[in-house]
């Protein structure tokens, strides 16, 4: 077998099988020989037609199938043979074949990108450190939601929830659902900017696409066309609102402060510890987003959209599909450009896991899930025992290493942070279907 390597780009390559005449006819003429012990031809005995008859009448269905088989089993041995890495499967482009001929094929693989990272030492690194008043700040926000209350209102303002009952005038017959809106803009496709200033009781009339009635009105069921524009009357039946507390010294007090200073200070001290490990990881991740940029590279995208839409599957018959899958794109390519970057630094700097840096790095995690490390230990007692725990700890210690070294800056306010870019995060209607986590996070971080 003669194989014949194309590149196509970094990632990919065209491969070119030939197998000579001689070589395809005898496994055809063996593979003929047994397929035929299962066919039946009129006034023969099953399996008892001559070969020239049975190929006769069954030879294009035979030979359909015997490609199929033989371009996998050939593949396989080139890349036996030849050593060849790919992700996923072989995309067959072209088998060319005629009984007494050559056999050609042409197949393309994606592979993983060639790398190689020559500066480690003396990087300067453009990061954002996290401060501690924002992640205080972000503390009261969490609170701050939680602490809202629903109170119902006699007139709407933006984001106010209204339920209505909607109505539809269908040719035959009108069709009446409860639905709801939001009062405004946001979030879209379930906001009415009309809603704004309306009262219990009140009407009002519209234009709906059928896919936006199915939506406010939670049934996917509902008889109309998607994309077709229908007639609304909507009746204003109740408007409720989020109120939320104000973050001043009375409400301090009612958590048993003395101020809002006392609280803010409190609050500080005990997420000190967890921020400057999320720290960590910050620097860490922003070295990876520098080596990124340094040394780009292409990623294997057919791979990546293929991981993508099989992982989008899971989520069920969605409108936000297409959402979910640019999402999980995102995200794969982050998490390859990092596994790409770490496998090439594993490379180069030799670094042997000890008991005292399993440890460090189990404090270090455990911190960052506000856990004991006791607690941390029992709770992720076999990952804790994988390699591919360990394979996290030399990863961690290599980007801590390079730490040493490296010159942390904060860019100028008008300079963009050169990082791997990460999916934008927007919100999900809330009755669609929805992952609550588009990928699971590991419970032991590799960075």
């Amino acid at each position: 077998m003669q194989v014949e390597f194309n590149t196509i780009n970094a990632v990919s390559k065209e491969i070119i099988l030939t197998i000579a005449s001689e070589e395809v006819g005898k496994a055809w003429d063996k593979y003929l020989s047994k397929a035929a012990r299962n066919l039946e031809v009129p006034g023969f005995r099953k399996g008892k037609a001559p070969l020239s008859l049975a190929e006769r009448m069954y030879g294009d269905s035979l030979q359909e199938r015997f490609v199929q088989e033989r371009v996998s089993d050939y593949f396989e041995e080139a890349v036996e043979e030849h050593d060849i890495g790919y992700l996923l499967f072989p995309d067959i482009k072209d088998v060319n074949w005629e009984k007494g001929t050559d056999m050609v094929i042409k197949i393309e693989i994606e592979h993983e990108p060639d790398l190689d990272i020559t500066q480690l030492d003396n990087l300067d690194v453009p990061h954002y450190p996290i401060t501690l008043d924002s992640e205080i700040d972000k503390y009261l926000e969490e609170l701050k939601q939680q602490s809202g209350r629903v109170i119902d209102v006699e007139k709407a303002e933006p984001m106010d929830f209204v339920e209505v009952e909607l109505t539809v005038s269908l040719p035959d017959e009108q069709m009446v659902k409860n639905a709801n809106f939001f009062a405004g803009t946001e979030p879209e496709r379930r906001a009415l900017p009309e809603l704004v200033g309306k009262g219990i009781g009140d009407t009002l009339e519209t234009e709906l696409e059928g896919t936006n009635i199915k939506l406010v009105c939670q049934d996917s069921k509902v008889n109309l066309e998607n994309d077709k524009r229908y007639q609304v009357k909507l009746m204003v039946n109740s408007i409720s609102r989020m109120q939320f507390p104000d973050f001043d010294d009375e409400f301090a007090k009612d958590m048993e402060f003395d101020n809002m200073e006392a609280m803010r200070a409190k609050i500080g001290d005990d997420m000190r510890l967890a921020n400057e490990h999320k720290n960590i990881d910050a620097d860490n991740y922003s070295i990876v987003g520098k080596l990124f940029m340094d040394n780009q590279f292409e990623l294997p995208m057919k791979t990546i959209e293929y991981l993508a839409h099989e992982e989008a599957q899971k989520y069920g018959d969605s409108q936000q599909l297409p959402y979910i899958e640019y999402q999980l794109r995102m995200k794969i390519s982050q998490e390859l450009v990092e596994m790409y970057i770490l496998n090439n630094l594993r490379s180069k700097i030799e670094l042997t896991v000890t008991d005292d840096m399993i440890e460090e790095y189990i404090r270090h995690v455990a911190i960052l899930e506000d856990h004991t490390v006791e607690a941390y230990k029992e709770k992720y007692k076999e990952e804790v025992a994988s390699e591919d725990f360990k394979l996290g700890v030399q990863n961690y210690f290599i980007l801590r290493k390079l730490a040493e070294t490296a010159n942390f800056f904060i860019p100028e306010p008008e300079t963009e942070a050169t990082e791997i870019p990460e999916a934008e995060t927007q919100p999900v209607e809330e009755e669609e279907t929805e992952p609550a986590e588009i990928v699971q996070e590991k419970a032991n971080p590799e960075v």
